[in-house]
């Protein structure tokens, strides 16, 4: 089962209540309104949530990109390396054993 990485909030957009702690109505009138308002603001905050995440994403990205860059870099030392000792090499050179 995967782990969760990263959460976007909020999770319910329009969940919300119209009634403080005591039960007594927090909008008295245009609760239609109240509600979109509410669920447009939530949305909003989801959005930044994500884009957030996408740069927490990016990010990461960019650093284990920049790892692969550096062993890719010694990797081609060390096959240049061993390019130039095949090159330097003179089969002829070598004695051969009887």
């Amino acid at each position: 089962m995967p782990f969760v990485q990263r959460v976007v909030e909020p999770k319910f957009l329009s969940r919300t209540s119209l009634r403080d702690e005591d039960g007594r109505p927090k909008v008295t009138d245009e609760e239609l309104q109240a509600v979109t308002n509410c669920t447009l603001s939530n949305a909003l905050r989801q959005l930044a949530s994500l884009v957030l995440l996408a740069e927490d994403i990016f990010s990461d990205l960019t650093c284990q990109l920049q790892e692969i860059t550096e062993r890719s870099k010694v990797a081609r030392a060390k096959i240049e390396k061993i390019n130039e000792s095949v090159e330097k090499y003179d089969p002829k050179k070598v004695p051969v054993r009887k």
